[in-house]
């Protein structure tokens, strides 16, 4: 078995969606943003759910999974990606051609005293920037 280490300190670009409405046929139209994220500073915890502590189910075991703590809280209609050291190296990715993750899970950490002490946002791969751009 191989855990990874937690990654200091990184950086994750975050992707939000537009929706807009077709004033014309009244189609809702969804559109991300890919162009101008919110870049925030994190943690990275490399996760193959076949060498973690975490305990997975059979639908996981062969998805490409990261996890993330940031200060700042996002929600699962995002996605992350391009993520990196504070020098700008790549951490699980190509350098040219960076990974796209879908948010899926967020949890809030709480120290013994109640207070919020990170938010863990756990993702999932989705596709490459240039298999988005096609």
């Amino acid at each position: 078995m191989q855990l990874m280490p937690k990654t200091y300190p990184s950086l994750i670009d975050v992707y939000t969606q537009s929706v807009r409405i077709d004033p014309r046929t009244n189609e809702t139209i969804r559109e991300w943003n890919y162009l101008d994220p919110e870049t925030v500073r994190c943690n990275v915890v490399a996760l193959k759910p076949k060498e973690t502590l975490e305990i997975f189910g059979k639908l996981y075991e062969n998805k490409k999974f990261i996890k993330i703590e940031t200060a700042t809280k996002f929600d699962l209609s995002q996605q992350a990606g391009n993520i990196r050291s504070r020098r700008s190296a790549p951490y699980f990715q190509p350098y040219d051609d960076p990974y796209v993750f879908n948010i899926s899970n967020v949890n809030t950490q709480i120290d013994q005293l109640g207070n919020i002490v990170c938010f863990e946002l756990y993702l999932e791969y989705f596709r490459t920037m240039s298999e988005i751009a096609r």
